[in-house]
């Protein structure tokens, strides 16, 4: 498991799945050990990229206002 960025308390974290001729990579989030539920648009990022950390942060908005809410 790879943690690339932080932002109020949610953690952006991959996890590489190695194949013989290719590399996918599968998107988390995690508040402190919990993972945490994200938009169907998190999940959907490229398995060949890492977002941004601007990506993340428009991610995490969205979970904030749907908890909020």
């Amino acid at each position: 498991m790879h943690i690339h960025f932080e932002h109020n308390g949610y953690t952006y974290q991959t996890w590489d799945d190695v194949e013989p001729d290719n590399i996918k990579t599968f998107h988390e989030c995690y508040q402190g050990t919990r993972r945490i539920k994200m938009p169907v648009d998190f999940y959907n990022h490229s398995p060949y990229s890492l977002m941004t950390y601007d990506e993340f942060v428009k991610h995490i908005q969205t979970v904030e206002v749907f908890v909020q809410g």
